[in-house]
């Protein structure tokens, strides 16, 4: 198996990467990738860690690199880049920094005032905790704590994360909506910096989007010729979606991608299709042997 998509607390994950390392290794992934939020500072970590004593497979730099389009966020998986100039970038430069604990606590003070207006239960001494805290995150694991909360939350389509995340903070329409394009940087600046680094570029989870028109997105990033590939197999998607995006990489020659976009221990390392499909190497045969690995195990 493969995870090409994984987090730490690097970024918004709840895992060191060192424990995810061991869970890949216990996990029996063959080829992993680190690729949290528009930073690289796990393969620091990697410096500090006996890779060789705990886990056993190939190691492949990435990150997950946030772009505004039609003001919305979205995400680009990028891999096989040369650290040492990603790193220069004003993208990774800026990091998480942008995520502090004023500013998530102001946008969890906003989310309490509309689970107030539409009688959404939650824990009145919420709080964030810590940077890396993402009031989104905070706000729904404790809302879907409250069984009375179930009934306007399955009316809304919110169970998860992503769910809240993607179809509700994003989304202008929802009155949990956060506009957090400003200041962001567009697809073609994110595609730039990955390739100007030596990188490959892949959309990360397309179906995530709940788009109206995912074809036609998906049209016009191809047509600027600066994508790669894109993640086909993810934790969120169906093997519908799955045979459905591999179809259309193929017909646009474009290279495929998997990967769990682990983040709590409910995310199972190597698997798409909610835990139940496992990643297999023959997905990514094709491209990933071009790309030097930052470890390899010694033979």
């Amino acid at each position: 198996m493969i995870d090409l998509h994984t987090h730490t607390i690097n970024s918004d994950g709840d895992f060191t990467t060192e424990e995810t390392l061991i869970e890949a290794e216990k996990r029996g992934i063959e080829i992993l990738s680190i690729t949290d939020h528009n930073n690289i500072t796990a393969y620091d970590d990697l410096k500090r860690i006996p890779i060789n004593e705990i886990f056993s497979g190939k190691i492949i730099i990435g990150t997950e690199l946030e772009f505004t389009k039609d003001g919305r966020l979205f995400d680009m998986l990028g891999y096989g880049f040369d650290p040492s100039i990603l790193s220069k970038t004003q993208i990774i430069k800026d990091g998480m920094v942008y995520s502090t604990v004023e500013g998530q606590t102001k946008i969890l003070n906003h989310l309490k005032r509309v689970c107030d207006s539409l009688e959404i239960v939650y824990s009145r001494d919420l709080k964030i905790l810590s940077a890396n805290n993402m009031a989104n995150d905070v706000m729904l694991d404790n809302i879907l704590l409250f069984k009375e909360n179930n009934d306007i939350l399955n009316k809304m389509g919110i169970y998860d994360r992503t769910s809240f995340y993607r179809q509700h903070f994003c989304e202008p329409q929802s009155p949990f909506y956060i506009d957090e394009t400003e200041g962001k940087f567009d697809v073609f600046y994110v595609t730039k910096v990955i390739h100007d680094a030596g990188g490959k570029t892949f959309l990360a989870h397309p179906f995530v989007y709940k788009l109206p028109n995912l074809k036609e997105f998906l049209d016009e990033l191809v047509s600027y010729g600066i994508l790669d590939g894109i993640e086909c197999e993810h934790r969120k998607h169906s093997n519908e979606e799955i045979e459905w995006i591999e179809k259309y990489c193929d017909e646009h020659h474009l290279l495929k991608s998997g990967g769990s976009d682990r983040h709590t221990i409910n995310h199972l390392i190597g698997h798409a299709n909610n835990n139940q499909r496992e990643i297999q190497k023959s997905l990514i045969e094709n491209w990933i042997d071009e790309l030097v690995p930052i470890y390899e195990p010694r033979c």
